[in-house]
This record gives C-alpha cells, sequence and structure tokens, in this order.
C-alpha cells in the first residue's frame, strides 16, 4: 500500500510471522529495491516519498535493476516441464522486472548438443521455441525475452550475465547437497552483480 510504514514488530503482527522470517523478508525487498528503510526505523514503498529522511530524486526514483537474467531449467522427467524451482525464480525475476520497470532474460543453458555440427542449430531453435512457450505463458506480455545457449549453469551462467549486462541474475534454489552449495559458492565470489536466490516456496535471499 503505497502510505503505509510499518516497523519489524507491525510487520510480524500482520503478517503473523516470526521475527527471523519477518527480518529475512524485509530485507529481500528491500535488497529488490521495492521497501526502503526509514529513519524512524519503519519501512515504506520505495517509490513513494512519506518524508522521515526519505528523498526522491527528480522525475522519481531511479530502479535499482534494468535486466534480470533470470535461469530456467526443465523438469529431468519431462522436456517440457519447468522445475518447480525455475518457477518461484521466474516468478520472482517477473514480480521484480515489473516492480522497477526492468526486463528479464530467461536464461535456458543446453548441457548436450547433436554430435554434427549441422544438426545444432536447428537443435537450439527447437530448444528456444519449447521455453518460449513455457515462458511467456505464464508472464507479462512483452517482458521476458529467451535467450538458448549451450553450456551448463556451473560455468556459462555468469559469461551469459556480462554478455547481457545483467545486473541481476535469479535462480532457483536446488536441491541442499554440498556439491551445489559449493557451485553457489563459487558463482557468488565471481558474480558481476547481486545473485538472488529463490526457493521453490518462493522465499528468496539476496547476496
Amino acid at each position: 500500500m503505497p502510505s503505509l510504514r510499518l516497523t519489524e514488530k507491525q510487520v510480524q503482527r500482520l503478517c503473523d510471522v516470526g521475527a527471523s522470517a519477518g527480518a529475512s523478508a524485509l530485507r529481500a525487498l528491500v535488497s529488490a529495491g521495492f521497501l526502503r528503510a526509514l529513519d524512524d526505523g519503519s519501512y515504506a514503498r520505495a517509490d513513494i516519498a512519506t518524508g522521515s529522511g526519505m528523498g526522491t530524486t527528480p522525475g522519481g526514483m531511479e530502479p535499482p535493476w534494468h535486466r534480470i537474467l533470470c535461469l530456467v531449467e526443465f523438469d529431468a522427467d519431462s522436456d517440457s516441464a519447468l522445475t518447480e524451482a525455475s518457477h518461484a525464480a521466474l516468478s520472482h525475476a517477473t514480480t521484480l522486472a515489473v516492480t522497477n520497470k526492468a526486463r528479464v532474460t530467461a536464461l535456458h543453458l543446453v548441457r548436450k548438443l547433436p554430435a554434427t555440427a549441422a544438426e545444432q542449430p536447428p537443435f537450439l531453435a527447437q530448444v528456444a521455441e519449447q521455453v518460449r512457450r513455457r515462458v511467456l505463458g505464464q508472464s507479462v506480455p512483452g517482458l521476458i525475452d529467451v535467450r538458448v545457449e549451450p553450456g551448463s549453469p556451473n560455468e556459462d551462467l555468469l559469461r551469459s550475465a556480462h554478455e547481457v549486462h545483467a545486473d541481476l541474475i535469479v535462480i532457483g534454489r536446488r536441491d541442499g547437497s554440498a556439491t551445489w552449495l559449493s557451485q553457489l559458492r563459487e558463482m557468488l565470489r565471481d558474480a558481476p552483480c547481486h545473485v538472488l536466490v529463490v526457493r521453490p516456496s518462493g522465499q528468496a535471499a539476496v547476496a
């Protein structure tokens, strides 16, 4: 609500959540540029001037993000359905794009290509159309671009982020295996921008 200002304790009571969950949600919304912490300890929408030391630049506040890169992957049991984590990540990325007037690049990395060079372009085009149908069918029209490339998330995600000039990467959290967590730490160390990790439940954290 544009005029609403709440403290952490008021958020906890209003949303019926514990102190830890409330604080985590507020941090994520501040990092996302949707909320701003005011001088009196309360929180309000970042795009609305409410006083108490909260100023705006002429013409409005500059959105923190312009290009959001969202990794989307297919379910292992289906070549046409996105994983639960990808659904959550794409939903979060779309919400942030609407809030910040940004664009989303939905990136799908193809790990295995056909053996011959002649077969690869039509194969990638087919995969791109598959991704396009799944991604654009559940989003705001005109908000998302689709990018399909050979590679793996561990090695080529950051390269794609550089190429599209992303200022935020959104990924869905996979299982909590030690291997995935180790790969995530490496990515966070080398990432050219903030990385938003979204759980299938919709909870998120920015690093």
